[in-house]
């Protein structure tokens, strides 16, 4: 527009930027304080066998629901136990009930000074318009960068985007309870804070309670956006399944969700006209489960406890990027031989290399380099290792079905309508986007194109859907990628050289990685796995129709098949 531009973003970036310098030490603490609520939650929610917490959770069912409800309750809480979604489920829970109990001790004390202050109201109203517009991905960006990758930038996300309801539904049931009644109060010589916790507030309590309910439901659905950035629990499985495009992963961990939501909802609907006393027979049962719960959760502490332990290897693995999460899954396996733990963590590129550089990650299996990701390596490279090159096959490229009337990239533009006239690409932030975007689109005249970016499954699921029609396809795409041998395809020529040259996938590790765990990286540093070899192993993990939950057995199984080439990764 006449070369007018605000530079909105410029500011908040620069706000942020001084936030974040100015008060960093503060926003550590309440990372630290975050951290641990989660903490002391999710462990009172995993320690224990999840027959106890079932059992605990069943009683409070009935007790506000009814047996209908809780039998109804069990049973869901099953189905996710068969599932294999318990722990993810434990998590996403422990995450909504903390940042919920947050949400919920900021917001009625706003919505009651909303309610008895204009002025106040005034200034709250459109803070909270702006909260409840402003989409949920947004806030992930300032809290990623405000308390690194983990689960507290999801807390914090989660906590923001929750409140706006509890402080409006706070403010709405003490403005409407009837003047009349206070005005009797003041009568009777009682002071505002009596008359707010006598009068006001027993009386406003449904609609009270009506917004506790909506910050509870809320916060477990941005739970799950947060697992965009590490957060864990279901919304890392559903992450997962987008990112393989895996139609069972992500229907078990949505159900899962489902059913904590039904859960949540009717409990908390149910508290307002619920009995203030637990019958003695239903408090008895409590009792009972919460000793059984105790002594199982003890049994199951001393079963499990173990020595030897050389470490906890927390691996970055990339969303949506295979070869990095096959090269993963070989390490998981030589390293848990060898008397390590080891921790997925899954997050997008970005995130991941953020966690890197703060320590969060140890060690992250896909770094290509010298291209596609050496933003992030300028950004951040004085707080990485490079580890080196596991592989130094891997091109990006635009591919073609093999039957496909063209060879090379000069003769795409006169022949797009073969290809309906569309490039598909993958996510609009990745390094292959960009060179599509700035350097081939322009340097070989496919302006006229349309290029379609979205995701990587978005693309695959493209990709395999015009195969299987026989039409011709066009996608960006990179070597390795298992693609290649559950297709036909061929990739265009690049005369001008526009994708660049090829390049290497390096081992990244954060700056202390050496020190903490110099056998290991030792290890990486000898790491190389050539195309074929990878192309077989994630053949084995993602072109066999297997789900996520059989990763480890099939990759225990390319081991024994492959002994000799894993024995000599740690000789």
């Amino acid at each position: 527009m006449n070369g007018i531009r605000l530079p909105l973003g410029e500011w908040a970036s620069h706000a942020v930027d001084f936030v974040t310098t100015t008060l960093g030490g503060f926003f550590d603490v309440v990372r630290v304080i975050f951290t641990g609520m989660y903490d002391g939650m999710d462990w009172l929610l995993q320690t224990p066998p999840f027959w106890g917490i079932i059992l605990i959770i069943a009683v409070l069912a009935v007790w506000l629901r009814g047996g209908v409800f809780g039998a109804g309750t069990v049973v869901g809480l099953l189905v996710i136990v068969s599932v294999d979604q318990w722990s993810n489920a434990m998590d996403t829970l422990a995450l909504v009930l903390v940042s919920a109990a947050i949400a919920i001790a900021i917001s009625v004390p706003l919505g009651i000074l909303a309610a008895r202050s204009k002025t106040a109201s005034a200034i709250i109203r459109p803070v909270l318009d702006f909260m409840q517009t402003m989409p949920a991905f947004v806030y992930l960006i300032p809290a990623l960068i405000l308390f690194r990758v983990g689960v507290v930038p999801g807390m914090v996300a989660t906590i923001v985007f929750a409140m706006a309801p509890g402080v409006r539904l706070t403010e709405l049931g003490i403005r409407g309870v009837d003047k009349e009644l206070v005005e009797a109060g003041r009568a009777f010589g009682s002071p505002p804070r009596r008359i707010l916790r006598q009068i006001q507030l027993p009386l406003a309590m449904p609609s009270i309670l009506a917004g506790v309910n909506q910050v509870i439901m809320l916060s477990l659905s941005m739970v799950v956006i947060a697992g965009m950035v590490g957060a864990g629990g279901l919304g890392r499985d559903i992450v997962q399944a987008l990112s393989r495009v895996d139609v069972g992963l992500g229907f078990e961990a949505g159900v899962s969700v489902v059913i904590l939501a039904i859960i949540l909802d009717r409990l908390t609907a149910s508290v307002g006209r619920a009995r203030l006393r637990m019958p003695k027979r239903a408090l008895a049962v409590l009792g009972a489960a919460l000793i059984v719960v105790v002594g199982g959760t003890a049994v199951t502490a001393a079963s499990t406890a173990s020595g030897g332990d050389k470490g906890t290897v927390k691996v970055a693995v990339f969303n949506g990027w295979p070869e990095g999460e096959a090269a993963s899954y070989l390490w998981k396996h030589v390293l848990e031989k060898e008397g390590y733990t080891v921790d997925f963590e899954y997050a997008d590129a970005g995130p991941a290399f953020a966690g890197l550089s703060t320590g969060d990650y140890d060690v992250a299996f896909d770094g290509w380099l010298p291209t596609t990701h050496e933003a992030y390596m300028k950004k951040y490279g004085d707080k990485l290792t490079d580890l080196g090159a596991w592989n130094t096959e891997a091109k990006l490229t635009i591919a073609v079905n093999k039957d496909a009337p063209i060879d090379s990239l000069d003769e795409l533009a006169a022949h797009s309508a073969d290809f309906g006239d569309r490039l598909v690409g993958i996510e609009p932030g990745a390094g292959l986007t960009e060179a599509t975007q700035n350097k081939v689109i322009p340097e070989y005249g496919l302006g006229s194109m349309d290029f379609v970016t979205s995701s990587t499954p978005a693309m695959l699921a493209e990709l395999t859907a015009a195969m299987k029609k026989g039409d011709d396809v066009a996608v960006t795409l990179w070597r390795p990628h298992w693609a290649y041998d559950e297709f036909d395809l061929k990739d265009l020529k690049d005369p001008k050289g526009a994708l660049g040259e090829a390049e290497s996938i390096h081992s990244i590790g954060s700056a202390g990685f050496e020190k903490k765990f110099p056998e290991v990286a030792g290890w990486v540093k000898g790491f190389a796995l050539d195309s074929d070899l990878l192309y077989s192993l994630e053949n084995a993990m993602f072109n066999s129709g297997a789900q996520s939950s059989q990763y480890d057995g099939i990759v225990s199984k390319w081991m024994d098949e492959h002994a000799e080439y894993v024995d000599s990764l740690t000789s």
